[in-house]
């Protein structure tokens, strides 16, 4: 274990906007993990890679990492396998890793950034895919009582990006490792437009799942800013889910408004496209803008503090509240 004070964490978050930390407790190593204490009331912020939190204010008290990053194959058959992850394995290395070793169900979430213990806490999902259909077990400490626990897929409670570790009980629980039951036989999931004009234009017919890491790799280097060059979280708000009258009343208003079927009552719609259409694309505000080829995504532009970057999201939300009658919902942790 080794504890840091007043350590600076500017760099380290995905905005990379002004912050310090009092006392930042690193766990690096997994025979560490005994050492942890139980804290009581006195809960430090548990952060993963930072790329996922949006910090209003420039200073925090107290925050704690897991940083280890062992892999091991906990069960193996002829196929399917069950890796152990630490939960400061970086996501896209993990993905990749795999990929190369023959295990599949991962390739659609690629370049997300991040760590594996972000990965279930998030729910995160990309192009067809969610974490959740891979994930067998997450295992953690519970840092008020110091106690170690393990949960099942089940009792995650995984919906759409959301997991019962955002819940106010769980809001404790350290993530040092995430259990993955992997595929050996390949099921590429190609379905979404930008996938399939890529393999169009790739002349690629009949798609492996390593061709769909590239695709995606591809898409997403083109349309989102490098979060090590601009400071960013990927998708600032959830893509809303709204109800099929709600959504064909729209409709009717903005007839070439996307929509996903979720269920026979619902229906989900792309933010981006709202937030787009509602003129916001390339915006500045003292520093904090949308992203001038994705308007999903909130940037650092020049220098903002976590505060500008907060301002901005709440006037796209008055915006497509005063427009649509649609509320977004962050995406991103915002500690406030």
């Amino acid at each position: 274990m080794n504890i840091l004070h007043n350590h600076d964490l500017t760099q380290f978050t995905g905005f990379k906007t002004p912050l310090h930390v009092k006392k930042y407790i690193l766990i690096e190593h997994e025979k560490d993990i005994e050492t942890i204490p139980a804290f009581g009331n006195d809960i430090p912020l548990i952060i993963g890679g930072g790329t996922n939190y949006l910090f209003v204010k420039t200073e925090i008290e107290s925050a704690i990492s897991y940083t280890g990053s062992e892999i091991t194959i906990i069960e193996d058959s002829e196929l399917t396998s069950v890796i152990r992850v630490g939960a400061g394995k970086v996501w896209h290395e993990f993905i990749i890793e795999m990929l190369n070793n023959g295990l599949f169900g991962l390739e659609n979430l690629v370049l997300i950034p991040g760590t594996v213990g972000a990965a279930p806490v998030q729910n995160i999902g990309a192009y067809g895919r969610e974490v959740a259909e891979s994930i067998q077990t997450v295992h953690g400490i519970q840092l008020s009582s110091g106690m170690r626990v393990s949960l099942s897929n089940e009792q995650c409670e995984f919906t759409y990006r959301h997991s019962i570790f955002k819940t106010k009980d769980w809001n404790d629980f350290l993530i040092t490792h995430v259990d993955f039951l992997l595929q050996k036989i390949e099921y590429p999931m190609a379905h979404y437009p930008d996938v399939q004009a890529y393999f169009i234009q790739q002349a690629i017919h009949e798609p492996h799942c390593l061709d769909i890491a590239h695709a995606i790799m591809d898409i997403r280097q083109r349309k989102l800013p490098d979060p090590s060059i601009i400071g960013n979280a990927g998708s600032f708000f959830k893509n809303p889910i709204i109800d099929i009258t709600t959504y064909q009343t729209l409709k009717s208003t903005y007839p070439d408004m996307p929509s996903y079927l979720v269920d026979d009552k619902t229906v989900k719609i792309p933010a981006g496209w709202l937030i787009d259409k509602a003129g916001w694309k390339g915006f500045r505000h003292n520093g904090a803008g949308v992203h001038e080829h994705q308007a999903l995504v909130l940037i650092n532009a020049n220098d903002a503090f976590g505060a500008d970057i907060y301002a901005l999201s709440h006037m796209v939300q008055n915006s497509i509240l005063n427009m649509y009658g649609i509320t977004l919902e962050p995406e991103v942790n915002i500690i406030a």
